[in-house]
């Protein structure tokens, strides 16, 4: 056994179902590691004993799974992370690497995992897990392009660590995470970013300068704590707010607003419920949406003497386009 948390599994090859011949085997490693990819990483590691061809084909698999519903307790799958990301060959590069637990995993190395991740060429990394990362999660990379993150508490220099050190870093997911202090996204790499139904506790600031794509969903934050600024090749953002989500105060951060970097957009949605402040104010102060053609309106622009509406098509002077998307609000028929 390669490890002790697993259970024993037949030891019969894999053979054509009426010559007896083994097909599957005969596959390069290519097609047999794609093949491995859809299986829970406990049976890829299994597939070991089916045949000396396949004892050491799962050490150079691209794709890894951890996932904690694959074990019947905790200690199993620390376990079994650490040893897998141990014994696999480091001579191979990863082009997927996901890391899942939806429980509390308590004395889990999630930072020691990812960095392990990163330093073996991960292309793609996926953690969803209620887990704190910090600056020690990230290695210097020159592979890793997807950062897909739900559900952790991203703290102590999380950012400014991926900012500096993940050199060709297109495409940054956030969803459910917690922010906990005042961070900055400013990768230069960065395409494409999305926040959606984040937890920020203190402040955020978006100012990476080859942003192409932003969309920021039902953030949970006070209003003013996020700010966009210096993004001159963008093209598409979209901004959803809920005003359930938000403690009004005052914008303190460096002057700057939710809107003021989304003036070089070419397609901009900004959807809201009525009233939304956040929104409102930032259109005081934002500077004119010079190259918008496309822009999409929420119920926050209805205001009873259309400010918001008349405020945002002066300050954008050659749309071409001009929808709403209005929520229906049920009412009741009195008789």
């Amino acid at each position: 056994r390669l490890f002790d948390e697993m259970s024993t599994c037949s030891s019969k090859r894999a053979r054509g179902a009426s010559d007896g011949v083994d097909r599957l085997s005969s596959l390069p490693n290519e097609l047999l590691h794609r093949v491995m990819s859809f299986l829970p990483m406990p049976e890829v590691v299994r597939t070991s004993l089916l045949s000396p061809r396949w004892r050491y084909l799962w050490v150079s698999t691209p794709y890894i799974r951890i996932d904690h519903q694959d074990f019947m307790d905790d200690s199993k799958f620390k376990n079994f992370g650490n040893r897998l990301l141990i014994l696999r060959d480091g001579a191979t590069s990863l082009d997927e690497a996901r890391i899942s637990a939806h429980n509390v995993v308590r004395g889990t190395s999630w930072c020691e995992w990812i960095r392990h991740a990163i330093m073996h060429k991960v292309r793609l990394l996926h953690v969803s897990a209620y887990a704190p990362l910090d600056s020690t999660a990230m290695f210097p990379s020159q592979h890793l392009k997807i950062v897909r993150l739900q559900f952790n508490l991203l703290e102590h220099g999380f950012f400014r660590q991926l900012n500096c050190v993940c050199s060709v870093l297109e495409h940054l997911e956030l969803e459910g995470c917690g922010l906990s202090e005042v961070n900055e996204i400013s990768s230069r790499s960065l395409k494409v970013l999305y926040i959606i139904r984040c937890l920020i506790v203190k402040g955020l600031v978006i100012c990476a300068s080859n942003l192409t794509h932003l969309s920021i969903v039902d953030p949970r934050c006070r209003s003013g704590a996020i700010v966009t600024r210096d993004l001159p090749s963008l093209v598409t953002a979209l901004v959803s707010l809920r005003s359930d989500n938000f403690h009004y105060k005052e914008n303190t951060i460096l002057g700057h607003g939710l809107l003021d970097g989304l003036s070089h957009a070419t397609t901009l949605q900004l959807h809201a419920p009525l009233p939304e402040l956040t929104l409102e104010r930032g259109l005081r102060t934002c500077p004119v949406f010079s190259s918008l053609t496309s822009l999409v309106l929420g119920d926050w622009c209805m205001a009873a003497d259309f400010y918001p509406l008349r405020r945002i098509l002066h300050r954008s002077p050659k749309p071409k386009e001009l929808s709403f998307k209005l929520e229906m609000v049920p009412t009741q028929n009195h008789l």
